[in-house]
């Protein structure tokens, strides 16, 4: 029991000591940080946290820039970038800062952009930590590189240079407090694992001996995760970090559309007078002319067109071409001008239609339906109910006659076939008359 409050007294009293070599090794270790006194180092503790103030809304600028919009140019991504990194570059003040930035960049090739960016870090002395490189339909780089801080700046123009600047995020985290921090922690762990150390050279009871030694071996352990901790912020700020995405352009869709809108006016001009009037009101038997304006509004080209109107009794053969050519492809944006010219007839009406195929660009045909928008014209024609006159009464006698002609043509061209029927009864009936016997 004597060894034991003994061994217990002795911890007590190294705890105390402990703490206190804390306080004065905090102190050494700022006079030490800032090279001078205690009264140095609190002016000098003073000018770094208004530096941190300036850190603190710095980053918060750098973390707001997160995507910069595909409309801006490489030029302007790179002066956002750069004022970003005027306000942090806080290296000459002596302050532990890590820098980070990730760059999308849209290159033609992936393989050769990655090639091209190899090159660049020769030039550079940075290092490839790693990549990551899919091919297929969506052909995709990721590189993650390492750079002095001196060269962060430069890395960026040059990298963002490969191809066309999509995105750039940069931002920088000022670890100076938790670098002092941790190497405080170290100190105090690092005092402590060496009293217990001297405890346990002392130590002669077994029981004593097996608890220090647990105690050493926990103190032990939480040093290593400190200086572990301390490595890695430390070679994180002895190399910047970029990381930068390569892309190649996604493949445009095509998407074909064309529009027709048909007009008409009254008279025959040869579609001059095209376009017309959306309503058009007739009376029977007047002339009119039916335009039909096409125009191509998607973005790719349209071959074999044709215009139809079946409840005009219109053909794609019967239109005429007022501007433009139909045996030439019809380019976005691109239009033609079609007319037909018929006569009022009250039992017709409009009923357009129109077929293309969507081309590519060495004229070849795409398997993509065309989407097409017709604005149909509004046709009123006035059915004529006035007395018959003596020219409409010789025209529909000469009709009539034309008919009943037709019908006769007809009927006899149906019994021709059948002629040799009578020919053949008549044959019959002389030739049992002559073997009839002569009743005289």
């Amino acid at each position: 029991m004597r060894k034991t409050l003994t061994v217990l007294i002795l911890a007590v009293a190294s705890m105390l000591v402990v703490s206190a070599c804390s306080s004065d090794d905090d102190a050494s270790l700022a006079r030490a940080d800032f090279g001078g006194d205690a009264a140095s180092a609190t002016t000098m503790a003073a000018s770094f946290d208004e530096a941190r103030s300036g850190v603190a809304e710095s980053d918060g600028i750098a973390a707001n820039q997160t995507e910069a919009p595909a409309a801006l140019d490489d030029g302007a991504a790179k002066t956002n970038a750069q004022a970003v990194l005027t306000s942090l570059n806080l290296i000459d003040l002596g302050r532990s800062i890590i820098f980070t930035a990730t760059i999308h960049v849209e290159v033609e090739d992936v393989i050769a952009a990655g090639a091209e960016i190899e090159n660049v870090l020769v030039g550079l002395g940075a290092v490839l930590f790693g990549q990551e490189t899919t091919t297929g339909d969506n052909p995709r780089s990721i590189l993650t590189i390492k750079v002095r801080p001196d060269r962060f700046d430069d890395a960026l123009d040059r990298l963002a240079g490969v191809g066309e600047l999509v995105s750039q995020t940069v931002f920088a985290d000022d670890v100076t407090e938790r670098v002092v921090d941790l190497e405080s922690r170290i100190t105090t762990a690092a005092v402590s694992v060496d009293r217990l150390r001297t405890l346990l050279e002392a130590a002669t009871n077994i029981e004593d001996v097996v608890e220090l030694e647990a105690e050493l071996v926990k103190r032990e352990t939480d040093l290593e995760v400190l200086r572990g901790q301390l490595r890695t912020l430390e070679d994180a700020v002895s190399l910047a970090t970029i990381v930068i995405i390569l892309t190649e352009p996604t493949p445009k869709i095509p998407e074909p559309a064309l529009e027709m809108v048909q007009t008409g006016y009254v008279g025959h001009d040869g579609g001059a007078g095209c376009p017309g009037n959306e309503e058009v009101t007739v009376d029977e038997g007047d002339l009119i002319t039916i335009c039909f304006e096409v125009t191509n509004t998607g973005d790719t080209p349209l071959g074999e067109i044709e215009v139809r109107d079946f409840g005009l009794d219109m053909d794609d053969d019967d239109v005429v071409v007022v501007e433009g050519d139909l045996a030439v492809p019809l380019l976005p944006g691109e239009f033609l001008i079609l007319a037909f010219e018929t006569e009022a007839d009250p039992d017709q009406f409009t009923a357009p239609s129109i077929d293309a195929t969507a081309l590519d660009e060495d004229g070849e045909p795409l398997r993509i339906q065309v989407e097409v928008e017709i604005e149909e014209a509004f046709l009123r024609i006035a059915r004529d109910t006035s007395l018959p006159g003596f020219t409409d009464g010789l025209t529909s006698a000469w009709e009539a006659l034309q008919q009943f002609l037709g019908v006769i043509v007809l009927g006899a061209g149906a019994a021709i076939p059948f002629l040799w029927v009578p020919l053949l009864a008549a044959g019959v009936w002389w030739w049992r008359k002559r073997r009839e016997p002569d009743d005289d």
